[in-house]
């Protein structure tokens, strides 16, 4: 496998963004690499303005977390102030809401895909959607 990049960045969302739209549903969805910077986000006509950040935190925080922003639920319920840590070291805020998935390069992580503007179940599934197009490639 290759790093992200923009070509795979643009394929996780074509992907996710062909999902949103069998679902019926609008959503915004942004691409990080594994340091959590943006390579490419985008926000469907009609989904909330708040949206586009709001997935850019979710990804972020997958990518810098090294697992789904839902995961980091279970770590903030466990060791609350190591997340109270972690968020402080981090130039954007974590997030523990679902829809920032994890997207890996073997084992490494090669960066992480956010979904925000849909019920949490929706956004998870529309970004796999979108890191199971990439790996699949």
């Amino acid at each position: 496998m290759h790093g992200l990049g923009l070509d795979g960045a643009r394929l996780i969302i074509d992907a996710a963004l062909d999902a949103a739209r069998a679902a019926g549903i609008r959503v915004s969805c942004c691409v990080v690499d594994a340091a959590g910077d943006e390579i490419a986000g985008i926000r469907m006509d009609g989904a909330p303005w708040f949206t586009c950040g709001v997935a850019r935190s979710k990804a972020r925080t997958a990518a810098r977390m090294g697992v789904d922003s839902a995961v980091v639920a279970g770590i903030k319920a466990d060791h609350p102030e190591l997340v109270t840590l972690i968020d402080g070291q981090l130039p954007f805020d974590v997030t523990t809401l679902p829809g920032g998935v994890v997207i890996r390069d073997g084992q490494a992580v090669a960066g992480a895909v956010g979904v925000s503007g849909a019920h949490p179940d929706q956004d998870v599934a529309v970004a796999r959607a979108g890191v199971d197009a990439w790996l699949g490639r």
